[in-house]
């Protein structure tokens, strides 16, 4: 037979992080992911276009936006913020209608 015991909330939960980080099972990423949930822009140089986007969350290796157009993977763009921070980056992946961005000169995001 079981017994409970009172651990308190404390005790409840093990994996607790902030609600700005990402966390699911193990996390095998080399940076450290933070939800921002802002729009920014999303500019394809080789197309010369500029596209509105959301990015979801952003770490010193790359981010993940949605935006209505899908450049190819292996396409190199510039991921400008509301702050004007930009990053060069190269898309990584398309699933689940998220953009996978890497970025070319990792940093911490401002």
């Amino acid at each position: 037979m079981f017994r409970l015991r009172n651990v308190g909330l404390a005790g409840m939960f093990l994996n607790t992080m902030p609600l700005n980080d990402v966390y699911v099972g193990t996390e095998r990423r080399a940076h450290k992911r933070r939800i921002v949930n802002e729009r920014g822009q999303l500019v394809i140089p080789s197309e010369n276009c500029t596209l509105p986007c959301t990015i979801v969350n952003i770490s010193a290796g790359g981010a993940r936006v949605v935006c209505d157009a899908i450049p190819a993977s292996g396409t190199k763009v510039i991921l400008i913020l509301r702050s004007g921070n930009c990053f060069e980056a190269v898309t990584t992946r398309y699933a689940e209608g998220e953009l996978g961005l890497q970025f070319v000169a990792p940093s911490e995001p401002r």
